[in-house]
């Protein structure tokens, strides 16, 4: 019994990589495709600066329009907000990435271990190494690592190597009740954050690319659905996102004051041997069995 290696991290980092994807008429005919990739340590820098452009912009559009003699006000709460963005951004895209690697490297020195031992005591251990309580342990491990290594940020960049859109993933409870370091018990699910597009690149298609990425690596690692939030008064990417395929599955709780926000999903179609289908299968059994108490 051989390991199974059941998170395809790795994969979707050589998928992304390796075919280097371009957004094929995301800039409109006669323009030059984009490309598609995953961000470096190197990148977080200009991707926290696109994030940071794009969110402090949005935060401030809306009292311009209310207010337009405060926009020299405006402009300066502008550039410091982006500032504190790009900072607090940076930290934890760096922060990320560098537990991504570490996670890789200890998840492929535990597999090499397993295969050494399983190899080693082939002819030794009745039933093999896969039965022992040293190979559960280290299945365990690895499957820990593997969840630690659940993270990627996908980046577009033009010819000119400027980032004019990103996107974050990770694997987190979207639903859960109270925000962290609060626990949870729900479920981990796919999760798409920080979607931003440069202005001058917007309405050509290339959000709907970057989510149809994010679809392919979410198939990867074997997840049933994509998930993300949008704000409630954002109606044009509330459109976009249900014209893609996502349904609203809830609301931000009572805590979230300054700005409410819908949480959309995406239901994806269940690999083989999916840990979703078996939850699914377990919670349809569950429900049968009380059906037949009844």
């Amino acid at each position: 019994m051989g390991l199974q290696r059941q998170h395809k991290c790795r994969a979707g980092r050589q998928g992304v990589q390796r075919c280097c994807a371009q957004v094929n008429g995301a800039t409109g005919q006669g323009a030059k495709p984009l490309r598609v990739r995953t961000a470096k340590v190197r990148d977080c820098g200009p991707v926290s600066r696109l994030c940071a452009e794009v969110f402090a912009r949005e935060q401030t559009d809306l009292f311009r329009k209310q207010a337009p003699y405060l926009d020299a006000w405006l402009s300066l709460l502008e550039d410091w907000y982006s500032d504190q963005i790009t900072k607090e951004l940076t930290k934890q895209l760096a922060k990320s990435l560098a537990q991504k690697q570490l996670a890789t490297r200890e998840s492929q020195t535990l597999k090499l271990r397993y295969e050494t031992a399983e190899k080693r005591t082939a002819t030794q251990l009745v039933g093999g190494f896969a039965s022992t309580p040293a190979a559960r342990n280290l299945r365990r491990l690895i499957a820990t690592k593997d969840a630690q290594r659940m993270f990627c940020c996908l980046l577009a960049e033009n010819d000119d190597g400027e980032i004019v859109a990103s996107v974050t993933v990770s694997m987190t409870v979207p639903d859960a009740k109270l925000p962290p370091p609060f626990p949870t018990r729900g479920v981990q699910r796919f999760y798409i954050g920080n979607m931003v597009v440069r202005e001058d690149y917007r309405r050509k298609g290339l959000a709907t690319s970057m989510l149809r990425e994010c679809e392919k690596l979410a198939k990867r690692w074997n997840c049933d659905s994509t998930w993300l939030h949008v704000g409630v008064v954002s109606d044009g990417a509330q459109s976009l996102y249900k014209g893609l395929g996502y349904s609203q599955k809830g609301v931000d709780p009572w805590y979230y004051v300054l700005e409410k926000r819908y949480l959309y999903c995406k239901e994806l179609p269940l690999p083989p041997n999916s840990k979703f289908r078996r939850i699914g299968e377990k919670s349809r059994g569950t429900e049968n069995a009380a059906l037949s108490e009844r």
